[in-house]
Parts: structure tokens; C-alpha cells; sequence
């Protein structure tokens, strides 16, 4: 299978050399708008002991022939839209990170719709994926539900330290900014995890329950360092943003369902926990919890190796079937 990645930040770039090393991939192209990375090979941007493969491009139509598409360039599915549609017309599948992408018919259902109908017609599957969102909240507490007969509530509770994940991570929780600067990019939008609701809304769909549009609450507040805490963006300080408390909940009377995230450099009880309630109570606990960063790799490349068997369109993780470490990859 031929497979281009396009975004190579740091995710990007380790996924690209998953691909180079799988036995059944061949790296068929790398896409990137950073004018420092383009005419670059991943020997040079990554890894020095990797072989060349190809060079870095800025756009698709550089690019002859392939199968499918890893993708992580956005979080919002209306940004990914059109890099679909180019995708979908060269008949290519594509996996992405992109978090609204894991449910779009939650904020986007008439996109969502014209996008399915373009890849059945083209003949190729879609799938937005990743450890969160795609597992740990959403994927994990419906694999575990089917050891049960009934569920009444659903808790998944992910908690990480910052300071073990990338940079661009650590950017994006806020970590060394004023709670003031903070909840001034609450209040435009700009900060906080993406792809909750999403979450909510496909662990519904998992148990049988559509979510309309706009009905999951979702809570989103700084974690405040109460000590001097190391980070990659420097040192902060006591009053400092060290990270974010995100909440997204649910309920009809029958069901509820809350998910809770918390991203901050320092925290000191790392761990992902799911706690499923009903006739038959059960508990999953993953101390120190899933590490965010490899996993997204693997997520996004096992994915890619199975995606082209699953049914035609715009498809989520309870579509695809089986994913799994396929073996031991030298």
C-alpha cells in the first residue's frame, strides 16, 4: 500500500517513519506547507539512520500515485474538508487526527453527509482517529461495556502529566500562560481539548443513543501551578497556568455519560480510568496512563493498514472492526 502523510510536525513525521518501516507500506510522499521542511527527506527532518525516501512537497498534485492518506493538519472537520474532497478525487482512503473528524455529524451532520456521499461514489473510506479522541474516553468504555448487559452510566476519567508529551502539547494546554491570558482564549474558543463532545456523543452511538446536535455540556477550566513545575516552554511558576481541566457531559434520564480530561504538566497521579455502572458494575484502570504521543502513532497506522477492507465513506471507530498491533515491526 502506497501511503503520503500530510502535516509533519512531530506526530506526523514519527508516523512517517512507522509507515517507511512496515513491511506492507511503502512511504509514497511526505506533504508539509513549512517552507523550512520542503525539498527535506525524513533522513534529514527525523531520523538520520532512516533511508532517504521521498522529499518533502507543498502540495498534492506533486505527487504521482498513492493509496492512502494519514492526515494531521487540523482539528476542526470544516478546515478538513476541502484536503478531503482533493483527497477523495484522487480515489485515496484517508486516516486523521483531526478530533471533530471522530463524530463530525455532531457539529457539521450537513457536511458530514456530503463528504459520505463523495467517498462511497469514489469508493474509498474516511476514518478520524487517534488515543484521544478514539480510545481511551470513547473506544475503550464500549469495548468494556460488552462484558456487560446493561449500562446505566458511563465515567471515563484520563489524566496526564504534560511535561512527558510534545511541545506543541504543552502549547496547547497553556502551560506558563496568565490565567487571565487563559480565559481570554476560553472565551474566543481557542484553547481547550478538542473532540469531547464528539467523544459523548459516539460512546452514545456505541450503547444505542443519537445525541442531537449541541446537547453535550462541556466544561473547560486552567489548572493553576501551585509550584515551581519544569516544562519545555520554561519554568512555571506558582499562579502560572500549568495545564487544563476539560469535562464533557450528558444525560437523558437513562444514560449519562462524563468524560473527563485533564492535561498538565506536573500532575502526579497519571492514569486512565473507566467506570461503567448498571446491574453489573465494572471498572478499568490503566496506571500512568496511555501514553499519548506513541499511541497516537500506532493508532493512526494501524488504522491505515486495515482501512481500505472497511465499508466505503465517511466511517467512525465503531465501523472499522478489529484494529491491532499486526506484528512485531523490526
Amino acid at each position: 500500500m502506497n501511503v503520503i502523510v500530510i502535516g509533519l510536525g512531530p506526530i506526523g513525521l514519527a508516523v512517517a517513519a512507522a509507515v517507511q518501516r512496515d513491511p506492507d507500506m511503502t512511504l509514497a510522499g511526505l506533504v508539509d506547507l513549512d517552507s523550512t521542511k520542503v525539498g527535506k527527506t525524513l533522513k534529514e527532518l527525523h531520523d538520520p539512520a532512516a533511508p532517504g525516501g521521498p522529499a518533502v512537497v507543498r502540495s498534492l498534485d506533486e505527487i504521482k500515485s498513492f493509496d492512502l492518506a494519514i492526515v494531521g493538519t487540523t482539528s476542526y472537520f470544516t478546515d478538513m474538508a476541502p484536503l478531503l474532497r482533493q483527497l477523495i478525487a484522487r480515489k485515496a482512503h484517508v486516516v486523521s487526527s483531526c478530533e471533530e473528524m471522530l463524530w463530525p455529524w455532531y457539529r457539521n451532520p450537513t457536511l458530514a453527509g456530503e463528504i459520505d456521499a463523495l467517498a462511497k461514489k469514489s469508493g474509498v473510506a474516511l476514518l478520524g482517529t487517534g488515543v484521544n479522541p478514539g480510545f481511551v474516553l470513547d473506544s475503550l468504555p464500549l469495548v468494556l461495556s460488552s462484558m456487560v448487559l446493561e449500562v446505566r452510566s458511563v465515567r471515563a476519567v484520563r489524566r496526564l502529566d504534560a511535561r512527558k508529551r510534545r511541545r506543541p502539547l504543552q502549547q496547547k494546554v497553556g502551560a506558563t500562560m496568565t490565567v487571565q491570558h487563559f480565559n481570554s482564549l476560553k472565551a474566543e474558543g481557542k484553547i481547550g481539548h478538542k473532540g469531547m463532545a464528539e467523544s459523548v456523543a459516539m460512546v452514545a452511538a456505541g450503547l444505542g443513543v443519537t445525541i442531537k446536535p449541541g446537547s453535550v455540556e462541556e466544561l473547560l477550566e486552567p489548572v493553576v501551578a501551585d509550584r515551581d513545575i519544569d516544562s519545555m516552554l520554561g519554568t512555571i511558576k506558582p499562579g502560572q497556568v500549568a495545564g487544563m481541566h476539560n469535562v464533557g457531559k450528558w444525560s437523558d434520564g437513562k444514560l449519562s455519560i462524563e468524560l473527563d480530561l485533564t492535561m498538565s504538566c506536573g500532575v502526579t497521579d497519571s492514569g486512565d480510568h473507566v467506570y461503567l455502572d448498571g446491574p453489573v458494575p465494572l471498572e478499568l484502570h490503566i496506571p500512568g496512563s496511555t501514553p499519548g504521543d506513541s499511541a497516537t502513532v500506532a493508532a493512526l497506522v494501524n488504522s491505515a493498514r486495515i482501512l481500505p477492507k472497511a465499508p466505503c465513506g465517511l466511517r467512525t471507530m465503531l465501523d472499522v472492526g478489529r484494529i491491532a498491533a499486526a506484528r512485531v515491526v523490526a
